[in-house]
């Protein structure tokens, strides 16, 4: 009995670990088989099992053996068949890399597949087709679905997609399906190994020299000059003379009211903030004067709304470069909506830019205006709009009264009169046409 206890015990411990084991592999394998649809007869395997039912049904009524054993054979090659697929797909794992979620109109998005099969060495090696689903911003330069070998012996497959960002917006990537058939051909399994996923594509940008060089250039060094580098002689800007500082920063008069020397106290200036607000109108991008075939292509204004929206995608690019903050007002649905950016990136401008749509019946761009005054409007501020009417224009300078400078950036040329009133006002209009428009821009 003393020597029996020792071996019981060793025997209890390897039973009990064999069914830690063989419960951890089966939750395992059910796990796999919940995620994995259930395989699907192709044309081929339901003739077979048609045949297979009918033979064994038929020997079974003229009492022959033999047409029950061939219909038994057909059904046991489809029972095989099914778990051949499903021990194929139930191990599939994959992953999706790729290295941006915000691609820009024109840019080609890349990502990377990687597809791992069973790491069994019983498990049966197979070409798979996968498939990799694109929306509709998206056009593939190549195809994106291949047939890829995976096995327990095999390194990972991979699959390299590339797409071209046609429209902007917001679309999906995926999911990706690898497609699993038995080695007869009678079943087929399409499981979807990565989710979808969101990639945003914002607008493209197109050239404003002139606003580089002009109407921002006069902007931003206007509203630097507010800040005040010395402008007045309060005493926070005021410091005594050391030994070293320039002759010309000495404040003379104060420096005879305190009995010393002092000089102007230099402070960087900080850069203005900028906000650019776009109409989505549909009537602002209706009836703009073109040549007739423009106007009838584009009946709906949604082509002009397109490039007014790159435009204020360039305008805001243009905006960041030099100044601190670029905000994108537009009007929503439930009211104005804002988009804040860095001068590094831009990121939510431009997204904020990818989600915009024109629409019938939105507010006008200096109601929006009134909405965030104070907030968002404390430098420069370019409105990008279709064209713009004398009223709208009386307008626009109400609602930004105060501002630094205005921009009016238009698609078609505005009237004279309009001109004038934002002359007068310190605004420059800049206008940027509909490629293939015979309207020409210029900047004032």
């Amino acid at each position: 009995m003393a020597d029996q206890r020792p071996v019981a015990g060793r025997l209890a411990r390897r039973t009990g670990a064999t069914r830690s084991v063989l419960s951890r592999y089966g939750r395992r394998g059910l796990g796999m088989l919940r995620r994995t649809p259930f395989p699907r007869p192709t044309l081929r395997g339901w003739t077979v099992t048609v045949a297979g039912i009918g033979l064994v049904l038929a020997g079974l009524a003229t009492s022959m053996s033999v047409a029950v054993t061939a219909g038994l054979l057909l059904v046991v090659l489809v029972v095989l068949g099914v778990v051949t697929a499903l021990a194929v797909a139930a191990p599939l794992r994959a992953s999706r890399s790729a290295p941006r979620a915000v691609v820009q109109v024109g840019e080609v998005y890349r990502e990377r597949v990687t597809l791992r099969g069973s790491g069994m060495r019983f498990a049966p090696r197979s070409t798979l087709l996968v498939t990799e689903q694109l929306d509709d911003v998206f056009v593939s330069t190549a195809e994106p679905m291949s047939l890829l070998a995976v096995g327990p012996a095999t390194p990972p497959a991979v699959l390299d997609v590339e797409a071209l960002a046609i429209s902007r917006g917001r679309g999906l990537v995926g999911p990706v399906t690898v497609r699993v058939e038995d080695p007869f051909g009678l079943l087929r399994i399409d499981r979807p190994v990565v989710s979808a996923e969101e990639v945003v594509v914002v607008p493209a940008s197109v050239p404003l020299a002139a606003l580089d060089s002009a109407a921002l250039a006069g902007a931003v060094s206007a509203d630097e000059g507010r800040v005040g580098q010395g402008g007045s002689a309060d005493d926070s800007e005021l410091r005594p003379y050391r030994p070293g500082d320039p002759i010309r920063r000495v404040h003379w008069g104060q420096s005879a009211k305190r009995g010393g020397l002092h000089v102007r106290q230099t402070t960087q200036a900080q850069p203005p903030e900028a906000v650019v607000a776009l109409d989505v109108r549909r009537e602002s991008y209706q009836q703009l004067g073109r040549d007739d075939l423009a106007e009838l292509a584009d009946l709906g204004g949604d082509q002009a709304f397109e490039h007014a929206v790159v435009v204020a995608a360039s305008v805001a690019r243009a905006l960041s470069a030099r100044t601190s903050r670029v905000a994108l007002v537009t009007d929503g649905p439930g009211g104005d909506v804002r988009h804040s950016g860095d001068a590094g990136g831009l990121s939510e401008v431009l997204v904020g830019l990818a989600d915009v749509s024109v629409r019938s019946g939105a507010r006008d761009v200096p109601e929006v205006l009134h909405g965030v005054r104070g907030r968002d409007v404390h430098g420069m501020t370019a409105v990008v709009t279709g064209h713009c009417t004398l009223d709208q224009a009386a307008e626009l300078v109400s609602a930004t009264n105060g501002s630094s400078r205005g921009l009016l950036v238009t698609v078609v040329p505005p009237d004279p009169a309009v001109r004038g009133v934002l002359d007068r006002a310190g605004w420059r209009v800049l206008v940027v046409p509909v490629p293939g428009s015979a309207t020409a821009g210029r900047t004032r």
